[in-house]
């Protein structure tokens, strides 16, 4: 079991928007695609400064095979979806994490 994490910087500006966006629109459509399970997200300690706040979303999946099956199937959509909602107001990056236990 795999753990697909996006690191989000999100600007002061529009904190409360990006909140609600990744509840209304972003998890569902990651749980829609049918690959991802138990999304969560999470406030990065100490990472507060005056540009922002940096915010963990995760999702698990089954493994490595099917992330890069939804990564050539929906990762332009995902990408797009987050800057047309918040252009440069908003950068992430991926991590991919392999649970132990």
């Amino acid at each position: 079991m795999l753990i697909f994490n996006t690191t989000y910087k999100v600007s002061t500006g529009v904190n409360d928007k990006w909140l609600k966006w990744i509840n209304d629109q972003h998890i569902p459509f990651m749980l829609e695609t049918g690959n991802f399970t138990k999304p969560q997200i999470a406030k990065v300690i100490g990472s507060e400064d005056e540009s922002g706040v940096s915010f963990s979303v995760q999702f698990q999946i089954e493994d490595m095979n099917t992330l890069m099956l939804w990564h050539k199937q929906h990762v332009t959509a995902f990408q797009n979806n987050c800057a047309a909602q918040f252009g440069d107001e908003v950068i992430f990056f991926t991590t991919v994490l392999e649970l132990i236990d």
